[in-house]
């Protein structure tokens, strides 16, 4: 309804047409449209339709003829030749029926009616169709700002088909969504009845009105939240270049006021309203949007009760975890979080049951918050209705979907085996770890089966294109400006060797096992590298891993060049989910060339200039629990690792330890599981002896310690201070990430600290405070681009600060 230009949510006119449409669209295919069908002549004779079932069950009887009648332009010989009913075969009133939607979709026939006629020895199947005169022409008038062309593309309509008033009012209201979304809203499209009717021309006379765009998006009457917060809550936004149409959609305004409504209840403003009104300008040209807000009383939980839980989760037992009390105001967030944990609380066994799940009312684990109103305003009483199901162990784990990957790379993922109670937080684990291969668009865990006392688990797959080949640049404030040359395979399998040249170019070959390959080329002007890497996860289906990393890569620095050309070879062995220990082989040669202004250079890189071959051995231990290797939320990591230099010969000898712990925890989640985290990394190293310059820890830069640049803390020499390195490093770095649109733009705060030291002592702290953002592009996989703001609060005498830093496709 509308008051003094204000419109409350309600049905518009645009819904009740489109209910209108879906109402002919159901009637459509029943003939119905247009013209009354004939009545059914008494006896044997029965009408077959999708929703009309015949008296006299003919399933299995000999089809003795297939009659085709009423059609006059259209010939017999195409729709025989498009039907599956055959003379001879057995009749099957499925196969009729598919065979009369076949019919209509030739869109030739204002209405088809199959028919079945018994005789003697078996039936007679008849199509009986009625024959519509066709479009030979189709012309569009007053598109004075979209082309024919474009429009006549957005139509589901062709010269030849039928004239059908249903799919032509179809065509007319795309033409005016196209406008709409175009930012002309009082686009009007009508359809020329006279050529129409006379020779079959189909004439769309459009009436395009002003161009308008949405200039601001403003709130009225609220007073709790912000509108910067309302304005995360809808979809309607103001025309921004490049990001924002600013398209004023009626429709989606409906949709909006219904999301704000939905806001302010999931937050105890139960007794909500909202409406919204738009103002124009003069020209029509733009266009003001206010949504006004009537956020009446918010709510308080008075009591808390549960209802159907048995020993031994009594209410002492689901209250620990409890997030939302008695005594707050009502927050769905905080209800969601809690029945989470309330899951959680009934352990290993019990299923879940989301909503749609299949007996999800009695044989599984289901919770219901309801709301008890009071008399008096602004209290309700909270009651979780519990129907605990029973428990379940996993009779089977299958795997559907996967057409090119092995059952087993994601079998592997589960952590579970048959005969294990069902676990459903396990699952939950489980489904990250598949995300994070990379080979799926889309991953879904189901429990399928009706035996009482065990489920079988259904993996379901979405794959996703596993081989990229990209051509394309990266830039970082670390290494500048690369071009970059790609081909990574996510599921390669070494052992599946093409017999031919064509297998060889198929999709198939070199595929299968979820092992990754990739071959990258970078030139840039500060920093080039090429690079050969595999690794097998699980060699020979046991928790063991290999990798291997080929290399040669080049650094321009400011005085000095450095050329690397080696391999690194890893194998490692896994102790349960948490605990990974490796081995690695290190073998280099590194070349420090076009040494320039040497009598400024300090002895450590003059000394160092030349080719230097070199060796290590090294292992390292890894134990990790976190929840997620893609955005971890709970858990911590540790980290330990030793190489000896020299080892297996080279020109140096010397010690290097590493240590490293993070800490993962979840601040926050909402409804739509965006999750903010924070994040504790603390990292160390040390090396003996004296080791050359170019192996040394260097402190800056990203990864390191922002607001500096790369390599710009740490001990220096010469007469320009030229940065050498340091034997002793320790960082520090505490982070809050949170999302700001999806998953796919993230906002950072973070405080780096640390230092760089020639020896075993802290003379200089660096710190830093700053924030950035994380967008993760598609087409980069995981490798997101991270822009970063920091300001250095402590710093040594000749470091060198940098306020912004930034990386686009590169990952190191």
């Amino acid at each position: 309804m509308k008051l003094s230009g204000l419109a409350f949510n309600g049905v518009g006119v645009q819904q009740r047409l489109a209910i209108a449409l879906a109402l002919m669209a159901v009637v459509q295919p029943l003939g119905l449209c247009g013209q009354t069908l004939p009545s059914l002549p008494a006896g044997p004779t029965t009408t077959l339709s999708p929703v009309q079932t015949p008296e006299t069950n003919y399933q299995g009887r000999t089809i003795e003829e297939v009659k085709i009648v009423g059609n006059s332009t259209v010939s017999a010989a195409v729709i025989r030749n498009l039907i599956r009913t055959r003379q001879g075969d057995p009749f099957d009133r499925a196969n009729v029926e598919e065979d009369y939607h076949r019919i209509f979709e030739l869109k030739k026939f204002a209405n088809v009616v199959p028919r079945v006629e018994p005789t003697s020895t078996g039936v007679i199947v008849v199509f009986e169709v009625v024959e519509q005169s066709v479009i030979t022409a189709i012309r569009v008038r007053g598109n004075n700002n979209v082309s024919t062309e474009t429009l006549l593309d957005k139509i589901d309509i062709r010269v030849g088909q039928s004239i059908d008033s249903f799919r032509i009012n179809l065509a007319r209201l795309a033409i005016e969504h196209y406008y709409r979304d175009e930012n002309y809203p009082f686009a009007h499209v009508d359809v020329i009845d006279e050529p129409l009717q006379r020779s079959g021309v189909l004439v769309y006379s459009i009436v395009e009105g002003p161009h308008v765009r949405i200039r601001n998006v403003t709130f009225e009457g609220n007073h709790t939240f912000s509108s910067g917060k309302l304005k995360d809550e809808i979809k309607t936004g103001s025309y921004f270049p490049i990001f924002r149409s600013g398209t004023l959609d009626e429709d989606q305004l409906e949709d909006d006021v219904a999301a704000l409504q939905q806001y302010y209840r999931n937050h105890g403003f139960f007794d909500v309203r909202v409406g919204r009104k738009i103002a124009f300008s003069p020209d029509q040209s733009e266009a003001q949007v206010t949504f006004v807000i009537n956020e009446g009383r918010r709510y308080t939980i008075a009591h808390i009760r549960f209802e159907g839980n048995q020993k031994p989760h009594t209410e002492f037992v689901l209250r620990g975890g409890m997030k939302c009390v008695e005594g707050q105001t009502y927050d769905f967030d905080l209800i969601q979080r809690d029945m989470r944990q309330i899951v959680k609380t009934y352990g290993p066994g019990y299923i879940y049951a989301q909503p749609g799940m299949e007996d999800r009312e009695h044989a599984y684990l289901h919770i219901d918050p309801v709301e008890i109103f009071h008399k008096e305003a602004g209290q309700l009483d909270l009651v979780y209705k519990i129907n605990e199901g029973g428990k379940f162990r996993i009779a089977d784990i299958v795997v559907k979907g996967n057409s090119k990957v092995q059952a087993k790379v994601y079998l592997r993922e589960l952590r579970l085996a048959p005969g294990e109670w069902y676990d459903s937080s396990t699952l939950v684990a489980s489904i990250d770890r598949i995300r994070a291969l990379r080979l799926v668009d889309n991953v879904t865990v189901t429990p399928i089966g009706d035996d009482p006392n065990f489920r079988t688990v259904l993996v379901n797959i979405t794959e996703s294109q596993t081989a990229t080949f990209l051509i394309g640049a990266g830039f970082s404030s670390n290494y500048g400006v690369l071009g970059s040359i790609s081909f990574e395979q996510r599921d390669f399998d070494i052992t599946n060797v093409p017999s031919s040249w064509g297998e060889l170019l198929s999709a198939h070959a070199f595929t299968g096992a979820g092992q990754y390959f990739k071959i990258l080329l970078q030139p840039g002007f500060q920093f080039s590298q090429a690079r050969i890497q595999f690794g097998e996860p699980y060699v020979f289906d046991q928790p063991y891993s290999f990798s291997t990393d080929l290399y040669y890569q080049t650094f321009i620095q400011e005085n000095y060049d450095e050329i690397r050309t080696g391999g690194k070879f890893s194998v490692g062995k896994r102790f349960g989910d948490d605990f990974l220990a490796s081995i690695t082989i290190r073998a280099e040669e590194v070349e420090i060339a076009k040494v320039l202004n040497e009598a400024y250079r300090p002895l450590e890189i003059l000394d160092a200039e030349g080719t230097h071959p070199l060796t290590g051995l090294g292992i390292s231990f890894r134990y990790n629990t976190t929840d997620s290797p893609l955005l971890p939320t709970q858990g911590y990591i540790l980290g330990l690792g030793y190489e000896r230099v020299g080892a297996l010969g080279g020109q140096y000898d010397f010690d290097k330890i590493t240590a490293e712990a993070s800490m993962y925890r979840l601040i926050y989640e909402n409804l739509d599981g965006r999750k903010t985290t924070f994040n504790q990394r603390f990292t160390a190293g040390y090396e003996t002896s004296s080791p050359p310059f170019f192996e040394r820890f260097y402190g800056g830069g990203i990864g390191n310690i922002l607001g500096f640049r790369w390599r710009g803390v740490g001990p220096r020499a010469g007469i320009e201070h030229d940065p050498i390195g340091g034997s002793f490093s320790v960082l520090s770095a505490s982070e809050v990430n949170f999302p700001l649109i999806g998953e796919t733009l993230r906002g950072v705060v973070f405080l780096d600290a640390g230092t760089v030291e020639k020896n075993v002592e802290i003379t200089t702290i660096r710190s830093s405070i700053g924030c950035g953002f994380r967008l993760t592009l598609p087409f980069l996989g995981q490798v997101p681009l991270a822009l970063n703001f920091a300001v250095p609060i402590t710093k040594g005498r000749y470091d060198d600060t940098q306020y912004i830093s930034f990386s686009l496709g590169l990952s190191q």
